[in-house]
């Protein structure tokens, strides 16, 4: 399942960021917005009970969603780090992990996992942060490790910018993951880089590696 989320604070947040003249401090702002976003609409598709509460006046009618209680989001490193700022706040009682992964910089762009670091995985909702899908190759390599590591009920993907080459790709080998994102975008450029896209959103939020 692909689900673009089309909402207007989401979509107003992505232009910004979008904008080349944009300084780091502005950038990573719109990045935490943007998960907290896609977090709530995510929360909403979620099981809900209904249950009663005592008010100082009476009693109220209200809900409960207990599978807020059995999320683990997973934060690819380090450019996912300012996303899963913004996702804690709406599942704050998650676990968390963390997957340290790169690719190769030249075609085919295989993909390298260097660290990895998760909680249980066994029937949990399972929300994998990584601000851009592009090629695909690093984030089928999460999946397929994710995979050897539990079976999770759910494994719910959150991206703010993907490309069709990459959906494909998750789908393809994959076909039971939902994606979340903010923007499809149609293609690459020769480097793996998603065109329009925003660039390399580490070194965007972070500033350029020194090596």
């Amino acid at each position: 399942m692909l689900k673009v989320v089309d909402h207007a604070v989401v979509q107003k947040n992505l232009t910004r960021i979008r904008d080349k003249n944009i300084d780091r401090v502005h950038f990573r702002q719109g990045i935490i917005e943007i998960g907290r976003l896609m977090g709530y609409e995510y929360a909403n598709t979620l099981e809900k009970k209904p249950i009663t509460v005592d008010t100082p006046l009476g009693t109220a009618e209200g809900i409960e969603i207990d599978a807020m209680k059995n999320i683990v989001v997973i934060s690819i490193l380090r450019a996912a780090i300012p996303l899963v700022e913004g996702i804690s706040k709406v599942f704050k009682e998650a676990e968390y992990g963390v997957i340290g992964a790169w690719r190769s910089e030249e075609p085919p762009f295989n993909a390298k996992i260097e660290y990895i670091k998760l909680p249980d995985l066994e029937n949990k909702i399972v929300i994998v942060a990584d601000p851009m899908l592009a090629t695909g190759h690093t984030l089928n390599a999460i999946l397929n490790e994710i995979k050897n590591k539990g079976m999770p009920k759910k494994i719910v993907i959150f991206n703010v910018i993907s490309a069709e080459p990459g959906i494909e790709i998750i789908f393809k080998n994959h076909p039971e993951v939902e994606i979340y994102t903010c923007s499809v975008d149609e293609k690459l450029n020769q480097d793996g880089y998603i065109v329009p896209g925003l660039g390399d959103v580490g070194d965007l939020c972070f500033g350029k590696p020194c090596l």
